[in-house]
């Protein structure tokens, strides 16, 4: 028997890869394990050692690099959060309050018939400045030559002939062609000529309003509220009949609308020069307004 176990024994050599289970069956045809001492010798092979070092060592690395996975990501803090506070990882954003727009403040529109007037007098659009210019001085030119009423007759029956005269061309045109065109001022006449409400209604008050800060000051000139200023203005009076004697009213018109068509462009023009001559006068004028009060008792101003 001890032979037999010998023989078994020496059979397997240290580096047999034989599996545990061949042991099994020779020990059951030996008679078991039992009769066996419990210091056996068995010696585990080499290789199959050295097989489960590495396995052991890759199921470390895989569990190290499996800890280090689930370790929460570093999250950038907030410029303005405080260091003490670190937001929660993969926390949704919390969402801000709507900003609410800064009210705008109500546009300032100009009023389009004063824009007009401006582009007509410097001359923006030189064909309609030419027309509004032309008309007006040549009825102002014809005032001057014969009475109002003759003016407006010529001027009715110079737009009548026009008109006339066009509406019977167009019928004869379409007489000849056998066109349906129909009557030609059409758009014309079924355009709307009515002036608007809140037109009429905006330029009444500010010709109201002006008409009530003119009889305020006359009041305060002719009351003599002002001693100087009074005295200004009689001064202006007086100077307006030479130029009364020598100029009548549709003269006086008509040097107007010719100054209004160019003092404005000259002035755009050499603005910087006109400025300062017109500051030399304006000084020399206030310097013998100031000398003559001096000089003359009673005519200085009231202090405020």
């Amino acid at each position: 028997m001890e032979a037999q176990s010998s023989d078994i024994s020496s059979s397997h050599e240290p580096g047999d890869t034989k599996p545990w289970e061949d042991l099994d069956d020779v020990l059951d045809l030996t008679g078991g394990a039992g009769q066996f001492s419990p210091t056996f010798p068995v010696s585990y092979p080499a290789r199959h050692m050295e097989e489960k070092e590495e396995e052991n060592e890759d199921e470390e690395e895989d569990e190290k690099s499996w800890k280090e996975s689930l370790e929460a990501s570093p999250v950038l803090e907030d410029p303005g959060s405080t260091s003490g506070s670190s937001p929660t990882p993969h926390s949704p954003p919390e969402p801000s309050a709507p900003t609410e727009e800064p009210e705008r403040p109500p546009a300032t529109c100009t009023a389009p018939s004063s824009s007009l007037v401006v582009d007509l007098i410097y001359w923006r659009d030189i064909k309609r400045s030419g027309v509004v210019f032309g008309a007006s001085l040549f009825l102002l030119l014809s005032l001057s030559v014969f009475s109002i009423v003759s003016v407006l007759a010529y001027i009715a029956l110079a737009l009548l002939s026009v008109t006339i005269s066009f509406r019977i061309y167009k019928g004869v045109l379409q007489a000849i062609q056998k066109s349906e065109e129909g009557h030609p001022f059409r758009s014309i006449l079924e355009s709307n000529l009515a002036l608007p409400e809140d037109v009429v209604q905006k330029h009444c008050t500010v010709a109201l309003n002006q008409v009530n800060r003119t009889v305020a000051e006359l009041r305060r000139l002719f009351l003599v509220e002002d001693l100087v200023d009074s005295l200004k203005f009689a001064v202006l009076m007086w100077v307006f009949t030479y130029i009364g004697a020598l100029f009548n009213g549709l003269t006086l018109l008509i040097v107007a609308l010719i100054s209004l068509f160019s003092i404005p462009v000259i002035y755009e023009r050499h603005q910087t020069q006109v400025d300062h001559y017109l500051a030399l006068i304006n000084k020399n004028l206030k310097n013998t307004s100031d000398l003559i009060l001096a000089k003359v008792p009673g005519l200085k101003r009231k202090s405020e």
